[in-house]
């Protein structure tokens, strides 16, 4: 019981702390979110062509920066949409679902 609350606390700091490394990288360089979307899977596909047997340390590290990774490419998404870098499939503030209400 003890091992899935570690393993639940460690996930929820896991993703709080990409939000956090995302937004302070996203101040200081400007991120290409296809670049790290296209780049992800590579963390792992590389050294497991390169290396017959890797540890399981050593692929759970590999596990954790394909995983910070991917939080970073949908939070760059994320922050895109919020300031309409991007289009989105909606943006509430074009249409007008309130008057309709």
């Amino acid at each position: 019981m003890l091992s899935k609350i570690l393993y639940i606390m460690f996930l929820i700091i896991l993703l709080l702390a990409s939000v956090a490394l995302t937004k302070f990288l996203m101040k200081k360089v400007k991120l290409n979110r296809w670049v790290i979307a296209c780049a992800a899977p590579f963390v792992l596909i590389i050294p497991s062509f390169l290396f017959e047997n890797m540890s399981a340390t050593v692929w759970n590290i590999l596990s954790v920066i394909f995983a910070v990774m991917c939080i970073m490419f949908f939070e760059i998404t994320r922050t895109k949409l919020e300031r309409n870098e991007i289009k989105g499939i909606v943006n509430y503030s074009d249409t007008d679902y309130k008057k309709k209400k």
